[in-house]
């Protein structure tokens, strides 16, 4: 998770849109794993979202709306930057992203219009610093 008030960066309405994003994203491969659903619900637990936006969340799973219909909603660049990193984070939560999430993701990014190369390479970067996480608490398990 990106730790940051996010609350106090962006209104509720984009809350509940990122959410919803985020959701979307973890459906994309036809297959929403639990640790992909844990992965949304702990997202939802973090900004706080009323249990009406929850059901609304969770709708997505099995109905999944339009990526970039849904991301329109989020406004405020610090926002889109969340979602962006929110998204390769639940599309990751089930340690493979497909070619169908990265295609997602690439979508995302240019319905925000972030430079394709710059967001190819922080999707690089997060996937990295997933692996490294998961290792680094594999080695302390060890200890």
């Amino acid at each position: 998770m990106f730790d940051f008030p996010i609350s106090e960066l962006i209104t509720p309405e984009e809350q509940v849109a990122v959410a919803r994003c985020v959701a979307v994203m973890a459906s994309r491969d036809d297959d929403v794993a639990d640790s992909e659903r844990h992965f949304v619900e702990e997202l939802m637990g973090q900004m706080m979202l009323l249990p009406e936006e929850r059901d609304r969340v969770r709708k997505e799973f099995d109905a999944p709306s339009d990526l970039v219909e849904v991301a329109k909603g989020v406004k405020h660049r610090e926002a889109r930057i969340f979602l962006f990193y929110q998204a390769i984070c639940a599309a990751m939560a089930d340690n493979v992203l497909v070619d169908d999430e990265r295609q997602a993701l690439m979508t995302l990014a240019g319905a925000f219009e972030f430079d394709s190369e710059t967001a190819g390479l922080f999707i690089t970067w997060v996937q990295d610093s997933l692996v490294l996480r998961e290792r680094g608490q594999q080695l302390l398990m060890e200890l």
